[in-house]
C-alpha cells in the first residue's frame, strides 16, 4: 500500500465523474451570473401607478406631476372609477393606484388633513414598498410646500417657515447597506450556501458507495484515514480556487462592496470548506446510491437559506430549528461572512463563528472516519460473500 498512488487515483476519479464536472464547474458559474440578475438594479424603479383624481384642481394636477417626476412611480393611466383602476391592477398593467379625494384643495387651504387613498399588489413586497414610498415622500414634499406658503402668508420669513413647516427633521442614512438593496447583502451570503450544496453534492457523486466500483477499490487498499485526508486536500483546493473566483471577481463584477480583509476571508473558509468536505463524506456514506446526492442538496437548499439568519432573523426563528441549522458549516459561515464583508467586523468580532466552524470540521472528520470505516468493512464483507459462492458454484 506505501506505493499506491492515492493522490493521483483520486484526482483522476473527479476528473473522469462528469456529474462531478457539471456540478462543481458547471453549476457554480452558472449559478455565479444567472442567480444575480433580478438584483443588479438593488431596488425597483418606475413602477407603473393609475391615478384616479376626484378633485381636478390646480394642486391636485401638481401633486400628479411630482408623482410622475418621482424616481420611483409612473403614472401611466388616468381613470374615472376605482373599479377601472382595479380591473387594471388585476390584469396586470399596473402595480397600483393612488386616489386624490374630492375637495383636497379646499381642505388644505383650510387647514385641514385630506386622506390620499393607494392600493396595491402587496405579493410583490419590493413593488409595493417602493410605490408606497414613492407616494409618501411626495405628498411629504407637496405638504410641506403648502404649509411653507401659509406661513408666509402669515409673514414668517421664508427661512424660519422652511425650518418650522415640521417640528422633526428625519435624516435617515443606511450604515452597511449603502444602496439599501438586496445585491450587497443577499448575494455573499446566498454564494456561501451554493458553494456549501454543490460541495455536498460533488462528495456525494464522488464517494459511490456501491460494490465494485472505484469507491470500493480505494477502501478495498487504503486506509480510510488516508482516502479522507486526500480527498478534504483536493476538495479544498478545488473549492479555495472557486471561492477565490466567487468573493473576488464576482463580487468585483457585480459590483458588491469588500469592507474584508482577503486574509479573514480565507480564515473563515479554511474550517468551512473541511467541515463541508468531511459532511458530505459522511451524507455519501449513508446515501444507497450517488445519484441520491443530487436529490439531498437540492432539497435541502431552503431549509439552510432560511434557517442562516439573512432572510429571516434568528431570534424569529423557533428554538429547535436554530438547534438543528447550527449543525449545518453554511450558517456560521454566512453569518460570519455577512459580518466581516457588509458591516467591517474585524476578524475578533466573528471568532465565535470561526469556533464553530473548526468543531464542526473536527466533529464530522471523525464521523467521516467511522462511516468510512463502517463502509469498509462492509465492502470487504460483501467481497468475501461474493468469493466464497463463486467458488461454491
Amino acid at each position: 500500500m506505501r506505493s499506491f498512488p492515492l493522490l493521483p487515483l483520486e484526482w483522476r476519479r473527479i476528473i473522469r465523474n462528469r456529474s462531478l464536472l457539471v456540478t462543481v464547474i458547471g453549476g457554480l458559474l452558472f449559478y455565479a451570473f444567472l442567480y444575480p440578475q433580478p438584483y443588479r438594479l438593488q431596488t425597483p424603479l418606475q413602477q407603473s401607478i393609475a391615478v384616479i383624481n376626484h378633485d381636478g384642481s390646480q394642486l391636485s394636477r401638481q401633486l400628479l406631476r411630482m408623482v410622475d417626476a418621482s424616481p420611483l412611480v409612473q403614472v401611466v393611466a388616468q381613470v374615472a372609477t376605482i373599479e377601472q383602476a382595479q380591473q387594471q391592477l388585476i390584469e396586470r398593467k399596473i402595480s397600483g393606484f393612488l386616489v386624490v379625494p374630492k375637495h383636497f384643495y379646499r381642505d388644505l387651504l383650510l387647514g385641514r388633513s385630506p386622506t390620499l387613498s393607494y392600493a396595491g399588489d402587496a405579493s410583490y413586497f419590493l413593488v409595493y414598498g417602493t410605490i408606497v414610498q414613492g407616494l409618501a415622500t411626495t405628498s411629504g414634499t407637496l405638504a410641506a410646500q403648502v404649509k411653507v406658503s401659509q406661513m408666509l402668508l402669515q409673514g414668517v420669513p421664508l427661512e424660519l417657515a422652511s425650518k418650522l413647516h415640521s417640528p422633526v427633521q428625519l435624516q435617515a442614512e443606511a450604515v452597511f447597506n449603502a444602496n439599501q438593496g438586496y445585491l450587497d447583502y443577499v448575494i455573499p451570503a446566498v454564494f456561501v450556501i451554493i458553494l456549501h450544496q454543490t460541495l455536498l453534492i460533488a462528495l456525494g457523486l464522488h464517494a459511490s458507495p456501491k460494490l465494485g466500483s472505484s469507491q470500493a477499490n480505494v477502501l478495498a487498499y487504503a486506509s480510510v484515514v488516508k482516502v479522507l485526508t486526500v480527498r478534504c486536500l483536493l476538495f479544498v483546493a478545488i473549492y479555495w480556487l472557486m471561492s477565490c473566483f466567487y468573493f473576488g471577481f464576482t463580487f468585483d463584477a457585480l459590483g458588491v462592496h469588500h469592507w474584508a480583509n482577503i486574509a479573514d476571508i480565507f480564515k473563515l473558509l479554511l474550517p468551512f470548506l473541511i467541515a463541508t468536505v468531511c459532511l458530505g463524506q459522511c451524507i455519501a456514506c449513508l446515501l444507497p446510491h450517488r445519484d441520491y446526492a443530487t436529490a439531498v442538496g437540492l432539497l435541502s437548499s431552503l431549509p439552510i437559506v432560511f434557517s442562516c439568519g439573512f432572510i429571516w432573523p434568528l431570534d424569529s426563528v423557533p428554538p429547535m430549528i436554530n438547534i438543528l441549522s447550527d449543525v449545518v458549516p453554511a450558517k456560521p459561515m454566512v453569518l460570519g461572512m455577512l459580518k466581516i464583508n457588509q458591516m467591517a467586523a474585524s476578524f475578533n468580532e466573528v471568532s465565535q463563528h470561526f469556533t464553530h466552524l473548526w468543531l464542526q470540521a473536527a466533529a464530522y472528520f471523525s464521523l467521516a472516519l467511522s462511516l468510512l470505516y463502517w463502509q469498509k468493512r462492509a465492502i470487504g464483507s460483501s467481497a468475501n460473500t461474493a468469493t466464497v459462492v463463486h467458488a461454491k458454484g
